[in-house]
């Protein structure tokens, strides 16, 4: 009896568990953006930290999610051809427009009847949206739900823009060390995105009714940007949360080469096989950073004087075959293993349009990189991997607008860029093993008590403490 007693005291005594909490994703309908939030409610439908998760998106993005998660899915209506954003005609402001009309129209209805279901169902139910999302924080408080902006690019590139916003006349785009900005940057004009600037009051107000904000980014990389874009928040209570990186390949350890004669690799990763450990640049722009006939014929001239072996991929539907040469592999028209790619041990570097998830990827293995930013943030990305983090070679410098927006590239610069990121100098050699502590850190901050992992497990108990049953000694 008193042994029953003393076990019904035990189970008295132990924390009673939170309830269950589900998280629902909202990413922004473009791949870059669909990625990172896709794979980070993966992780949360894994149920770590009591939580489940389900996506809402469209057709087409509810095909490229994990099978494991559960998606909502919204149709889009004309007059929109295509429900991903990265195949809009750059030069049309009004198809963004409409695009975005478009999307607002379907998603912010539908979110509202899951989450009205929630709610009938007396069940704990969060939002994380994409920051472009500006509605979706609406959306979250007229029902009584926590949110969460969820940003996809990195906090130095937010954290600048914020700067420039709020103190542009001051600083005449110099980010302002009375004002706190932890960096020794100088952001130039033709690095800020004066579309993005426009429209930055409306997300910086749907931010503010946000409860928390969390980047895709790790402490050792961005954790002074993380609290500088803190301070800045509108909203006084408010908190920042870097819980990245999110993508489930880019944070293993570099997997060893197969034995030989294996069958069913990828061809790619087969002519990577054949070649010395770090002694091949890979070239990549992305899905949607297309480059005229010429600026491609300068950059292919550059790569193959640079003298280093090459692995360029160019997602052209003109072109359809892989060429291989002595010098270099040309994949077109289909994607590569990219993640697999910069995990590769003969891959030294990484010729990059700096999108933020393809930093992240190579910085997860250690990879430095040449960096050739095209649009958007990719011009603030470039200045803090070359001038803060000490990991990125400049293919070209960019100071005027017209400069930025130059026709053609010439080779030479290209060929200068790659013989300085695969060279053997003091400075080189400095620039890789910091690339690779970064890849270290990466790695650490999504492991078991790791920074990102702990920074996830504090968010979800803000989302708790909202409906007034926090769980803060659980993870701390």
């Amino acid at each position: 009896m008193q042994t029953e007693q003393r076990a019904s005291a035990a189970a008295a005594r132990r924390p009673t568990p939170p309830p269950p909490l589900h998280l629902v994703f909202v990413p922004f309908l473009a791949r870059s953006h669909f990625a990172p939030l896709a794979a980070k409610a993966a992780a949360a439908n894994r149920g770590e930290d009591l939580t489940t998760a389900s996506i809402l998106t469209t057709p087409h993005f509810a095909s490229l999610a994990a099978p494991s998660v559960p998606v909502h899915v919204a149709p889009l209506r004309s007059p929109v051809a295509h429900d991903d954003f990265s195949l809009l005609p750059t030069t049309d402001p009004s198809a963004a427009q409409a695009f975005f009309a478009a999307a607002e129209a379907a998603l912010a209805p539908a979110l509202a009847s899951l989450l009205r279901a929630h709610n009938n169902n007396a069940g704990h139910v969060a939002v994380v949206s994409d920051a472009v999302l500006y509605w979706a924080p609406r959306v979250a408080r007229d029902h009584g739900v926590p949110h969460v902006t969820f940003h996809t690019v990195g906090a130095f590139a937010a954290s600048a823009m914020v700067a420039v916003h709020l103190h542009r006349r001051r600083l005449q785009l110099q980010p302002p060390e009375a004002d706190g900005f932890p960096s020794v940057v100088k952001l130039r004009p033709a690095q800020v995105n004066e579309e993005a600037l426009a429209h930055l009051p409306l997300f910086r107000a749907a931010e503010a009714e946000s409860c928390a904000v969390a980047f895709n980014s790790f402490a050792a990389l961005e954790a002074d940007y993380a609290a500088y874009y803190e301070t800045q928040l509108a909203g006084s209570a408010q908190k920042v949360f870097l819980v990245g990186p999110t993508r489930q390949l880019a944070v293993s350890p570099p997997p060893p080469p197969p034995p030989r004669g294996v069958t069913g690799r990828d061809p790619i990763l087969q002519w990577l096989d054949a070649r010395p450990a770090r002694s091949v640049v890979y070239a990549c722009f992305g899905s949607t950073c297309a480059m005229a006939a010429a600026q491609l014929r300068e950059l292919a001239a550059g790569l193959r004087a640079s003298g280093h072996p090459f692995l360029w991929v160019i997602p052209s539907p003109e072109e359809e075959e892989e060429r291989a040469s002595s010098h270099g592999m040309v994949v077109a028209g289909r994607w590569a293993p990219q993640a697999e790619v910069l995990a590769h041990r003969a891959v030294g570097g990484f010729l990059t349009h700096c999108g933020w998830n393809s930093v992240l990827e190579a910085l997860c293995f250690g990879v430095p990189l040449a960096t050739w930013p095209l649009r958007a943030e990719q011009f603030l990305n470039e200045a803090f991997l070359v001038e803060a983090a000490r990991v990125g070679v400049r293919v070209r410098e960019v100071v005027t607008e017209a400069e930025r927006d130059a026709a053609v590239v010439p080779g030479e610069a290209v060929a200068r860029a790659v013989g300085r990121l695969m060279g053997g100098g003091e400075e080189d050699v400095a620039r890789r093993a910091r690339a690779r502590e970064l890849g270290d850190a990466a790695r650490a901050a999504v492991a078991e008590g790791g920074s990102s992992r702990e920074e996830w497990a504090r968010l979800v108990d803000e989302l708790r403490a909202f409906y007034g049953r926090t769980t803060s000694g659980a993870h701390r």
